[in-house]
């Protein structure tokens, strides 16, 4: 497969597609968006794809809240660190097998960014406190 950097919308398509193939069927986190988000995957690929390109390319057509989102699911299931260390992981993979380069990498700071936040806001500590070790 041909590797080069995040440029387009079509590369972070891309790169969201697969995670979402592995990371549904993952025994770590996969029930979390099967069994307790019950995530519609055409809908929710859409609003993935617009957050990073958001992140990346600052395109302004993300308007979702997520960390109410994800402390809505807390709510229902508890979060652990450990979920979010295996997102990040699975994630970071999806980058790297077809990806590389400074977008790439800002891609994947991002992605640990978020994680840590998110986790540092359910387990009420803060996000430089967190340690997601993959």
């Amino acid at each position: 497969m041909l590797v080069k950097d995040v440029l387009q919308r079509s590369d972070i398509e891309d790169i969201v597609t697969r995670f979402y193939d592995v990371m549904l069927k993952d025994p770590i986190v996969g029930f979390i968006f099967t069994n307790v988000a019950n995530i519609d995957l055409q809908h929710h690929l859409p609003i993935i794809v617009d957050f990073w390109d958001d992140s990346l390319f600052k395109q302004n057509n993300y308007s979702g809240n997520t960390l109410q989102k994800h402390l809505d699911i807390h709510q229902k299931m508890p979060l652990q660190p450990g979920h979010f260390t295996r997102w990040l992981y699975l994630f970071s993979k999806a980058v790297d097998q077809s990806h590389a380069g400074e977008n790439a990498d800002l891609m994947k700071s991002r992605a640990e960014l978020v994680a840590k936040s998110i986790s540092a806001a359910i387990v009420k500590r803060k996000r430089g406190d967190m340690k997601l070790v993959l």
